[in-house]
């Protein structure tokens, strides 16, 4: 977790990933939610940008995008959007749908790492 710590700590945006397992984060996401509870205190991740990127069979992905934007905003992080992906089989989300009716998850995922650079340019003005 040190290195981990110290990456999240010198990021400028963090994109967060996790695959929905019984509708939630999947259980190496929880870890790395539960273990930067210490970072609260110090406020070490305020206004960092966020993104969530979460990947489903077939439900719960809202459910866990949510769960993630909640962590963001204890952290004090700055959301800036999802991605969402669905997919039954091995590599099917590279081609199938996004949690939008008009974007697929790769288009999604990709929208929202230019938002994640977007926002960030932004503060840095």
């Amino acid at each position: 977790m040190q290195m981990i710590y110290e990456k999240l700590k010198s990021a400028d945006g963090i994109i967060f990933g996790t695959p929905v397992y019984f509708t939630n984060v999947s259980a190496q996401a929880k870890v790395i939610i539960d273990r930067t509870y210490s970072l609260l205190w110090v406020r070490a991740l305020r206004d960092k940008v966020a993104v969530a990127i979460v990947v489903a069979r077939q439900v719960g992905a809202g459910q866990v995008r949510n769960l993630l934007y909640g962590y963001f905003a204890s952290q004090g992080m700055i959301i800036a959007g999802a991605g969402i992906g669905y997919g039954r089989k091995r590599g099917e989300v590279r081609e199938g749908p996004g949690g939008s009716h008009t974007l697929s998850a790769i288009e999604e995922a990709r929208a929202a790492g230019k938002n994640v650079v977007r926002m960030f340019e932004k503060l840095s003005r």
